[in-house]
């Protein structure tokens, strides 16, 4: 498979998303979500921290449910691709590129994600937190992708009233 920048992850995601016959600014199928975040895993992403070389692990596929902007806030599934990057410096959300060869050397990473948060009505009260590691970008393990969907469709959440896809910066 061809490999795809971390860079442009968001946009192959809303592409996927679109492929699925959702609208990636307004997703209101969990299912839908799922498939496409289930192909996007599969792509390799180029640019990642080696994580053979450093104690960072490079491509991890997150679940968690609830999450919320606040205490009383509506709760969020969400669905992360997180890996590490070389250290870049970040304005306004957005990452810079590295300012030359000397920055790329650096032992130094950053924690990114690619992800889709879906919230809902309130009064939810089923809870996931769990994580799957592949052993190289795009290669998670199958049975840890059936058991990774078997989480989300367990949740039985209902339709989103609100979605969003995004890369965020967690360190």
């Amino acid at each position: 498979m061809t490999s795809l920048s971390w860079r442009s992850g968001v946009e192959e995601l809303r592409r996927l998303v679109a492929a699925e016959g959702g609208d990636p600014d307004r997703i209101q199928d969990v299912d839908l979500a799922w498939r496409a975040f289930r192909v996007f895993l599969a792509v390799p992403l180029d640019g990642l921290f080696d994580r053979w070389d450093g104690e960072v692990e490079a491509d991890t596929l997150v679940i968690e449910f609830p999450v919320s902007d606040s205490p009383d806030g509506p709760p969020g599934l969400l669905l992360a691709r997180r890996f590490a990057i070389p250290a870049v410096e970040w304005h306004d959300g957005v990452p810079a590129e590295p300012s030359g060869e000397d920055d790329r050397d650096l032992d130094l990473a950053d924690s990114v994600q690619v992800e889709i948060e879906l919230t809902f009505l309130g009064g939810t009260t089923v809870e996931a937190d769990d994580f799957w590691t592949a052993a190289r970008s795009g290669e998670l393990d199958a049975a840890d992708l059936a058991e990774a969907g078997e989480t989300v469709n367990g949740l039985q959440l209902g339709r989103p009233i609100l979605s969003r896809i995004a890369l965020t910066r967690c360190n």
